[in-house]
């Protein structure tokens, strides 16, 4: 998902659900004030896919969309959805990341640049997949940065830019590490790291207090508290159901408690109302594997936080 300013709702692309369980291509719009969703019809549309990169470009008004899961296959395309026009359109690039899932991205609206990373690969070149690139909307092309050091290999993490900072910032996913072409171990990432375009540079944050480790968790970026918004995700054990702040100001991480929160659940959708200064979730898969269609709203409170379901809105 994606939040649009100009028409101050929510987008949703893709994923993969329905009654036969299928992967999917369609679009769909969240209005926050009437609480209802909307289909979104376009005569085009990008093949059907689950967990892709997408970023939202405030430039350009439009939809960036990169890689993710088809059926049986991984997916490297990238389209961008122009939503004034209501029109998809395929760029190809001289050249782009490999084909991958589960991949973190980000608008950089500083250096107006999407900055992608890592994501799941195929199996043969798995090991070659802790690669950082950059998208220009404006010359349609694909960078790869090199930096001189960057996270693990890592599938399922989030990636968030921080306007106050001007950076990026990526949290959890699954990691691995590869001696000779070959796994030699892999785990669930807790560690918070940030990258800075201009410096072409990751940093890893170490924080004594942070969220337990986990990948296929969401998040979004509240901008007007400077925060970041942690939920869910798989810990290994099971399924998570907490939220937390990250405080890019103090650089702390706390837990935040709420009388009710969606169950707990893996690969749901989230993002950042600015508008009306909530953070919004879609669905996402239950632990027993039912594929879930809920709606719900997170607002702060004096005492940090309250999520609230949206009744009727799936």
């Amino acid at each position: 998902m994606v939040y649009d300013p100009v028409e101050e709702r929510t987008i949703l692309f893709g994923g993969k659900g329905g009654l036969v369980e299928r992967h999917l291509n369609d679009l769909w719009a969240f209005d926050s004030d009437s609480q209802t969703w909307a289909r979104i019809r376009v005569s085009r549309r990008p093949p059907a896919r689950s967990r892709p990169g997408i970023a939202y470009d405030p430039v350009r008004h439009q939809i960036i969309v990169f890689a993710g899961q088809g059926k049986g296959v991984r997916i490297g395309d990238t389209w961008v959805y122009d939503i004034a026009e209501n029109r998809w359109e395929e760029v190809t690039p001289p050249s782009s990341p490999a084909p991958r899932s589960d991949v973190g991205m980000a608008y950089d609206a500083a250096n107006q640049v999407v900055i992608m990373f890592g994501g799941y690969c195929r199996e043969d070149i798995r090991g070659q997949c802790g690669d950082t690139w950059s998208y220009d909307p404006e010359a349609r092309t694909w960078t790869e940065m090199h930096p001189l050091s960057s996270p693990p290999i890592t599938y399922g993490p989030t990636l968030t830019y921080d306007g106050r900072n001007q950076t990026v910032l990526l949290w959890g996913g699954h990691m691995s590490t590869y001696q000779n072409g070959q796994m030699a171990s892999a785990g669930y990432g807790e560690t918070l790291w940030s990258y800075d375009y201009r410096e072409n540079a990751w940093e890893e944050m170490i924080q004594p207090t942070r969220p337990r480790a986990r990948y296929w968790h969401s998040a979004a970026f509240d901008r007007a508290d400077g925060q970041l918004v942690l939920f869910g995700g798989d810990g290994g054990s099971g399924y998570l159901d907490d939220t937390w702040f990250y405080d890019v100001g103090a650089g702390t991480w706390r837990p935040v408690r709420s009388e009710e929160a969606p169950r707990p659940r893996i690969n749901a959708a989230m993002v950042y109302d600015s508008a009306r200064e909530v953070v919004v979730l879609f669905g996402g898969l239950a632990e027993e594997f039912a594929i879930l269609q809920d709606t719900w709203v997170f607002g702060r409170t004096e005492a940090g936080g309250e999520w609230t379901p949206i009744l009727g809105a799936d």
